[in-house]
Parts: C-alpha cells; sequence; structure tokens
C-alpha cells in the first residue's frame, strides 16, 4: 500500500511541474510577444537562451 502512495504521489509531483513548465512557457510567449529582450526573459522565466528561441520558433510555426 505504501507503493501505491509513493506512486501517486510522484504522478502529483510530475503533474505540478508540467503546470509550471507551461505557466512558464505561457509567460515566456507573452514577453516574447511584447518584444522583450532574450536576457530580461531568461531572468524572468530561468529559461536558457536555447529554450527561449525554440519557443520563439514553435510561434512562428503555429501561426
Amino acid at each position: 500500500m505504501i507503493k501505491v502512495f509513493q506512486i501517486l504521489e510522484e504522478e502529483k509531483q510530475e503533474a505540478i511541474n508540467l503546470a509550471e513548465q507551461k505557466c512558464t512557457i505561457r509567460m515566456a510567449e507573452s514577453l516574447i510577444k511584447d518584444e522583450v529582450d532574450t536576457v530580461v526573459i531568461m531572468r524572468a522565466t530561468g529559461l536558457t537562451k536555447e529554450e527561449i528561441e525554440e519557443i520563439k520558433k514553435n510561434m512562428l510555426t503555429t501561426k
């Protein structure tokens, strides 16, 4: 039974992490749309330059 609770706790933490990632990406997208400098976006979100560039690329392909 303890193993079941451990698995549930791990899944819960994974869901929380995924939600936080989505929130960070949305924030970065918003800042990108506002033409905020990449360095400022990096500081605000904790994302790397490469991650921000990937988000920018994805924004262009999903228009």
